[in-house]
């Protein structure tokens, strides 16, 4: 017969979120199970938000890569940006900023996790 149609909706994540979803990126771009069910009870979020949050995350990060690549231009191994051009190696590090380059995110404890079949 007739499935119901399912709601589509758009999360809007509070900023609290965002930073600490963002802090736990910066440490891993893949999220355990323990580690997800962790951050989705603390920060009021259901595992499969979390889950896609990391998914799509991962593409945007994916998308700036591909980005700063199509910039090089070739000359000398640097990028053009908006600000100059910027040598790989000062690349890297604005693709990937050290913890202490951003503002508001204060260090969070990590915990190892190993798993044995």
């Amino acid at each position: 017969i007739f499935k119901p149609i399912q709601v589509m909706y758009r999360v809007v994540y509070t900023d609290h979120q965002r930073l600490e979803l963002e802090k736990e990126f910066h440490c891993n771009r893949y999220i355990t199970i323990r580690r997800k069910s962790e951050l989705a009870a603390n920060l009021g979020l259901s595992e499969r938000q979390v889950k896609i949050w990391f998914q799509n995350r991962r593409a945007k990060e994916r998308k700036m890569i591909k980005k700063k690549i199509s910039q090089f231009d070739g000359s000398g191994g640097s990028v053009q940006s908006d600000s100059g051009s910027v040598s790989p190696a000062e690349m890297s590090n604005s693709l990937f900023p050290p913890p202490h380059a951003i503002n508001g995110l204060q260090p969070i404890e990590i915990q190892q996790v190993i798993v044995s079949e």
